[in-house]
């Protein structure tokens, strides 16, 4: 995606309207996504066959949520700054994981070197018991 097709917001007071909001994605695991997520990564270990790697679901929703939710950048570069993951339960084939994606906090880190505002996405990640399998932190740079 090129920044050109983000809508930018005029000022941080916009960008602060979407604290808060929130967007939600829903994945099933079966085993074919189980299989040929090890495929991609190279991980032929039989122990994957009826769990996923804790990998899968970090490359299979990280940080959509901020495409998803539609929160337009201030500036007109961004990139990724950090994430932090904790896992809780292992994700087994037939699981379905629906995962919460919020809007949750902007930072302003502006200095003499130029504007810039940290975007913070937190993230939970839910099998189809309510279970907590997992939870994220996303940081976007705009700047």
């Amino acid at each position: 995606m090129t920044t050109d097709s983000r809508k930018f917001a005029k000022t941080q007071d916009e960008v602060k309207a979407y604290l808060g909001k929130s967007i939600q994605e829903v994945m099933e695991i079966d085993g074919t996504v189980i299989r040929q997520y090890c495929e991609c990564i190279g991980d032929p270990n039989p122990m994957w066959k009826d769990t996923a790697p804790p990998g899968l679901v970090t490359t299979a929703m990280i940080s959509s949520g901020a495409m998803l939710i539609g929160v337009p950048l201030l500036h007109k570069r961004s990139v990724a700054g950090g994430a932090d993951w904790e896992f809780f339960k292992p994700i087994k084939k037939g699981d379905v994981i629906t995962t919460t994606h919020e809007f949750s906090e902007l930072q302003d880190k502006g200095s003499e070197k130029g504007p810039r505002l940290l975007m913070v996405y937190k993230s939970s990640h839910k099998n189809q018991k309510g279970e907590l399998v997992a939870v994220s932190t996303n940081t976007i740079m705009n700047f």
